[in-house]
């Protein structure tokens, strides 16, 4: 049964999707079915840290302030979400989508967001083209090869950051702190 709260899912509800993903995401897809969280409202969902979210399809959802410290979102898809405030803190996101996200203040030390390896042949950067992340903490964090085309990163915080290879001329850095060279 779909218990509703206004025009998005109860909470529970969501809880049960994210935990048939976990099952999906642990057992290589043979078990569980992957979460389509596009466009939903996250924020009254509890215990997000820590839990194995691979691959979440999530475009357009609002991710405002919640904690996924520590959560494993690699290859995710959360183009365009509202991440605002999220604590992010030693989550693993190599290789996911967070083009267009609103990242504003939002607490990304210790992240990875480096390449994901696909295949030996194959490695999937991390996009955070035109993410809005103003004032964002990205201290180190491991950011190698993430492309930041048009991103607003002014006075973002990237001390001790890994930004080898990234695509940052053309994003906005009014203000940022950026790691020595």
């Amino acid at each position: 049964t779909e218990e509703l709260v206004g025009s998005a899912p109860h909470p529970a509800a969501i809880e049960d999707m994210l935990e048939l993903h976990a099952l999906w995401a642990e057992s290589d897809g043979r078990e569980g079915k992957p979460a389509d969280l596009s466009g939903m409202d996250l924020r009254r969902v509890k215990k997000l840290s820590h839990r194995t979210l691979t691959a979440l399809i999530a475009p357009g959802a609002v991710l405002y302030g919640i904690n996924f410290e520590g959560a494993s979102l690699q290859g995710s898809n959360l183009a365009g979400a509202d991440l605002r405030g999220a604590k992010l803190c030693g989550a693993d996101l190599r290789g996911s989508n967070l083009s267009s996200a609103k990242l504003n203040n939002a607490v990304l030390r210790d992240v990875r967001l480096g390449p994901l390896l696909i295949s030996e042949q194959r490695l999937l950067p991390a996009r955070l083209d035109r993410a809005q992340a103003r004032y964002t903490d990205f201290r180190g964090a491991d950011l190698r090869r993430a492309n930041f085309a048009d991103a607003d990163l002014a006075y973002a915080n990237f001390h001790d950051a890994d930004l080898r290879d990234a695509e940052i001329a053309s994003a906005l850095l009014t203000g940022t702190k950026l790691p020595a060279v």
